[in-house]
């Protein structure tokens, strides 16, 4: 039986078997072809954050951990953030995960 379900682009909510509504699907797989291209074009070679993967690629930071997930990138190791001690206590310097 197919449910009511919340987009989990934009959050509107949209009845199919899918994770995106019809309006998210086209910016879903434009996301994912834009971090296949840069996988495959940039590599990983030096370990990166999940922003700077953000800042490089476009893609918003919830989209990416949905899409890191996904089993055709299992291949990619995510590390712990980047974190470092200030006055004020550990702070996430990149705003993500490294990725090597």
């Amino acid at each position: 039986m197919i449910e009511a379900r919340k987009c989990a682009r934009c959050g509107s909510l949209y009845i199919s078997n899918t994770e995106v509504c019809s309006s998210c699907q086209r910016k879903d797989g434009a996301d994912l072809y834009k971090l296949k291209g840069f996988i495959e074009n940039q590599g990983v070679d030096e370990p990166l954050t999940q922003g700077e993967l953000a800042m490089a690629t476009g893609i918003l930071n919830k989209n990416l951990t949905r899409f890191l997930g996904y089993e055709e990138f299992q291949g990619v190791c995510v590390q712990p953030k980047a974190v470092v001690a200030s006055a004020e206590g550990m702070e996430n310097l990149n705003g993500g995960t490294e990725i090597v």
